[in-house]
């Protein structure tokens, strides 16, 4: 009976010590990593042909969701790098940004509204990005967008 006791203890104070040293794993304030992210956000969008600062926001296991399949961080920056695109001189923006954190993971829900030189909107997108605190800092893991159809235009 005492050798169960001791074992019981035992464990007892393990789980204790298991207990503590998760909670001293460093987990981003929900304030400071909203006022992270948007900038991150803001950056992305105005980088969205460049793949050098691409790479630095997107994780490793970064998976971009299209409507014509999933692709990597690496097919993502490959794809920028091949490609001579003209410049389509709109200028893009937010709508609707929302952020919200979940300890260690981000999402950000938004409309992109690209505008011609007039400031006339010529595309809405409607996206998702994930964030994950890793390193002391945030990286994308995740994006989908979609083209915008307001309520009861289908």
């Amino acid at each position: 009976m005492q050798g169960r006791k001791t074992l019981f203890l035992f464990f007892i104070v393990l789980m204790l010590t298991l207990c503590g040293n998760a909670q001293k794993i460093p987990k981003p304030d929900a304030v400071r990593a909203k006022r992270a992210l948007l900038p991150l956000e803001q950056r992305w969008l105005q980088a969205e042909d460049d793949p050098a600062i691409q790479e630095k926001i997107l994780a490793d296991d970064f998976v971009h969701v299209l409507p014509s399949g999933m692709i990597s961080k690496q097919d993502q920056l490959d794809f920028l790098r091949s490609r001579k695109r003209p410049a389509d001189e709109l200028q893009r923006h937010f709508e609707q940004l929302k952020v919200r954190i979940y300890g260690a993971t981000g999402i950000v829900n938004g409309i992109v509204v690209a505008t011609d030189k007039s400031g006339a909107p010529v595309r809405k997108t409607v996206f998702t990005d994930v964030f994950a605190y890793r390193n002391g800092r945030w990286q994308a893991v995740n994006s989908q967008e979609n083209d915008y159809q307001p309520r009861g235009h289908r």
